[in-house]
This record gives structure tokens, C-alpha cells and sequence, in this order.
């Protein structure tokens, strides 16, 4: 018995370590430079953000602070009254993603569940809207929110992002209603439940990733717009974040200091909200794209 174990265990083969070669040391390489252009410019936003005003402009440049400082923290929130804005982006971008929701679930819903006439039109629209650039469209929209009074206001912001993060979410949540099996829903409708029931408790629990991955596109992109909230937007009563880093720049010259702490501030909830829905995210994206 004690001769069988040895042979088999000599007869067990050794498991071959992966040679180093260089094309692994260039994937390597390319890993680290891309890892490291990503991070150095929010690193550096940072290091700028704690520096004091001499140290900024001081000859040669010390990568590392000599003195670390809150003072251009202080001046954000003091000399630029920056909370304003911070507050305005954080209605805008919260409204827009409950409402972008609100109304992309039940029209995926209905265009992968109902048999409707043009409906293959009205995802071909869809489509095309996602390919129009939202340039084109602030002007059009400046001029439909002046005749309406909405022009600078939050509402406005709210109902143009709205406007143009809907066809993506419709579009992304489209492709995990058509995965759920039809079967799951006949079976609830058997039990008595009805359609707004059924989408409720049981297809939008089921489409959680995909739900997650679009609310984080649209937080996203609705919290760092620039174009539409500097378009539809002339007072500090409705502008967001991004359009209050533009009034660090000034006919006398640009306050790098303050501009960094504000971009600093602006950086932090968007990593926050990223970090605690990576996993929806992550197992959204990835669900979304494998079908069969």
C-alpha cells in the first residue's frame, strides 16, 4: 500500500511555471504606464490642493509639499462660496437619476414585453438619439426652456439631463429585461398578480446589476456635465460644481490652489459612489453582454 502511494504520488506531474517572456513583461509595462497616467493627474490634483500659494509657484518644483495646508480648502467654501454649487449639483445629479429611472424601466419593459406597433422604430430612434451629440442640442434647448421660464433653474437642468440620459438607460436596461425568462413572469400573472406588480416584485429585483450599472452611467455623467448646466444656467441659484471651477479663473489669472480643492471636492462622491456600486457596475456590464 505504502509502495502504490509513492509511485503515484511520483507519477503525479509537476505543474509548469509560466515563463517570464517579453511579451509578458510588455503587457507588464503597458499595465503600469496606463495605471500610472490614470492616477498621477488625481494625485497631483490633490498634492496641488494642499500646498500653500508660494509653494505652488515656487522654482524649482517640489513634487512632495514642503508644508501640507487646508488653506485653499478654506478659501473654496469662504472666497468662493462653492457649497452653493455643491448642493445644486447633488439635486441635479439625485433628481435625474430617480427620474431617468422612474421612467426607463417601464418603457425597456414595454418595448421587450409588449407587441406594439413601431416599436422597432421607437428602438431605431432610441439609437439615433444616443448618436446625437449634446452640442447640437443646447441651443434648441435654451430656447424651449425660455419660452417656458424654466431658464436658469434646477428644473431645467433636471428635465434636459433627463432628456438626454433616457435612450441610453432605455437602451442598456433593454438587454437584461429580454434575458429574464418569460416563464417567471406567467408564473406570478397565474398567482394574480398584475403587470405593474409583476414589474415591481419580480422583473426589476431580477434586473438589479443592470438597473445598478445604468443609475452609475447617469450619476456620472450628469454630475461632471459642463455644457448644459453652463448653457441653461446664468446665476449661482441653479449652476452646478462644474460650472462654479470656472470662476477661479479670472482677467488677473487663475487661482490654482482653490481651483484644485474644488476639484478635489468634486472627485471625492464620484469615487465614493463608484467604489460602493463597482460590484452592480462590474456584474451589470459584464451580464449585459453575454446573451443565449
Amino acid at each position: 500500500m505504502t509502495e502504490a502511494v509513492i509511485v503515484g504520488a511520483r507519477a503525479k506531474p509537476k505543474r509548469r511555471r509560466r515563463r517570464f517572456t517579453a511579451g509578458i513583461a510588455g503587457q507588464y509595462l503597458a499595465l503600469v504606464l496606463t495605471v500610472a497616467l490614470t492616477v498621477f493627474p488625481l494625485v497631483w490634483l490633490f498634492l496641488t490642493s494642499i500646498r500653500s500659494s508660494a509653494d505652488i509657484f515656487s522654482v524649482p518644483v517640489h513634487i512632495i509639499p514642503e508644508t501640507a495646508t487646508l488653506t485653499q480648502y478654506v478659501s473654496v467654501f469662504a472666497q468662493y462660496d462653492t457649497m452653493g454649487y455643491v448642493w445644486n449639483t447633488v439635486i441635479v445629479s439625485v433628481a435625474t437619476v430617480v427620474l431617468v429611472h422612474l421612467l426607463a424601466i417601464p418603457c425597456a419593459y414595454a418595448l421587450s414585453r409588449f407587441r406594439m406597433p413601431g416599436a422597432m422604430l421607437i428602438f431605431g430612434l432610441l439609437l439615433i438619439m444616443r448618436m446625437i451629440p449634446v452640442i447640437a442640442l443646447a441651443i434648441p434647448l435654451f430656447a424651449v426652456f425660455a419660452a417656458m421660464g424654466l431658464l436658469d433653474t434646477v428644473w431645467a437642468l433636471i428635465l434636459s439631463h433627463t432628456a438626454a440620459k433616457l435612450p441610453v438607460a432605455i437602451w442598456l436596461l433593454l438587454g437584461f429585461i429580454q434575458d429574464v425568462p418569460k416563464e417567471i413572469e406567467e408564473a406570478a400573472q397565474s398567482d394574480g398578480a398584475g403587470t405593474v406588480r409583476t414589474l415591481v416584485q419580480i422583473v426589476a429585483p431580477l434586473i438589479a446589476p443592470g438597473i445598478g450599472a445604468s443609475v452609475v452611467i447617469t450619476f456620472l455623467f450628469t454630475w461632471n456635465d459642463l455644457l448644459l448646466a453652463l448653457t441653461l444656467t446664468s446665476s449661482k441659484a441653479a449652476q452646478t460644481l462644474p460650472v462654479g471651477l470656472t470662476n477661479f479663473v479670472s482677467q488677473f489669472g487663475i487661482d490654482w490652489g482653490a481651483m484644485s480643492a474644488a476639484g478635489v471636492l468634486m472627485v471625492i462622491p464620484t469615487l465614493v459612489f463608484v467604489w460602493f456600486a463597482q460590484g452592480l457596475l462590474v456584474k451589470g456590464l459584464t451580464t449585459g453582454a453575454v446573451r443565449g
